[in-house]
């Protein structure tokens, strides 16, 4: 296997994913350049094929899905994130922690695939990973992904389920970090001795926290504009220990807004802050105004 062209392909795809951005509305962009990927991967394996059986194995069992597992993550994502409640904390943990419970699930159906997966096991990886085998296992042993697979000459028993793993794996790191702004408070980015009030914590509305972060995004405040909003939503979540939820169906709703500025709390900063300072220059003597 041409191990060059591989990480070539897979560099220019991460830059391509990095490009667009993690934003839902993005989703079938990004589906559509892992698909890319796969096409010219496939096209490869078909034109040039392998100089060995260890060659195809290993190309079956790490290579593909290393691309595969970006696709099924996207779609597990999407698929999460749409899902959200939008209610209190409480539903919201809730929510996740049952998605956790169906990842641990989908492992303990899968036990068997799901340990020699994880202690990396070699011993029917001919069986598993050799196009030639497609479809010789027994069905308590073939898991998922099996049914439906055709001979396409990039197919074989379980890439597709190694690929299922290393997503989920994915998205249970995502989930956990979803709870964990719920459940525990960020550490602190500077020092607890130049904090006066100790960690900061958002007690407002979160659609007002969404239009500040959108404010800042569209302004291109940070990083002279080069961050996505999904990272300047992380910010703000990470700095004042808040889940947002899914920040862009919020943004949506700030859009639909008929009788009411799109601009509410932003605008309600500002005449707070022109207030403060006109009742300050009240009491500001005529000699020391410019």
């Amino acid at each position: 296997m041409d191990t060059k062209f591989v990480d070539g392909l897979y560099d220019r795809l991460e830059g391509e994913l990095l490009e667009l951005g993690s934003n839902i509305e993005f989703y079938p962009r990004r589906l559509a350049a892992i698909s890319g990927a796969l096409k010219e991967l496939k096209a490869h394996v078909v034109r040039s094929g392998f100089l060995s059986d260890l060659d195809e194995v290993m190309f079956f069992k790490f290579v593909k899905p290393r691309f595969y597992m970006l696709y099924i993550y996207e779609v597990e994502l999407f698929n999460l994130i749409s899902g959200v409640p939008v209610g209190t904390d409480d539903m919201i943990r809730d929510y996740y922690l049952s998605e956790l419970s169906f990842i641990k699930r989908f492992y303990s159906l899968h036990s068997f695939l799901y340990d020699y997966y994880s202690r990396e096991e070699e011993m029917m990886d001919d069986t598993f990973f050799l196009r030639r085998n497609l479809d010789s296992l027994l069905p308590d042993v073939a898991g998922i992904g099996v049914i439906g697979i055709c001979n396409d000459g990039f197919s074989t028993n379980q890439d597709y389920n190694f690929a299922k793993f290393r997503a989920l794996e994915k998205l249970q790191e995502y989930i956990l970090e979803r709870i964990r702004l719920i459940y525990v408070r960020p550490e602190p980015v500077i020092p607890d001795a130049l904090l006066l009030t100790g960690k900061l914590k958002w007690t407002d509305e979160k659609i007002k926290l969404v239009e500040l972060a959108y404010g800042i995004f569209l302004s291109g405040s940070l990083n002279n504009g080069k961050l996505e909003i999904a990272e300047v939503v992380h910010w703000l979540e990470q700095s004042l220990n808040v889940d947002l939820g899914v920040a862009y169906r919020k943004f949506i709703s700030i859009g639909r807004r008929k009788n009411v500025s799109y601009t509410k709390y932003l605008d309600e900063m500002r005449n707070k802050i022109v207030g403060y300072i006109s009742e300050k220059n009240k009491y500001v003597p005529k000699s020391f105004k410019a």
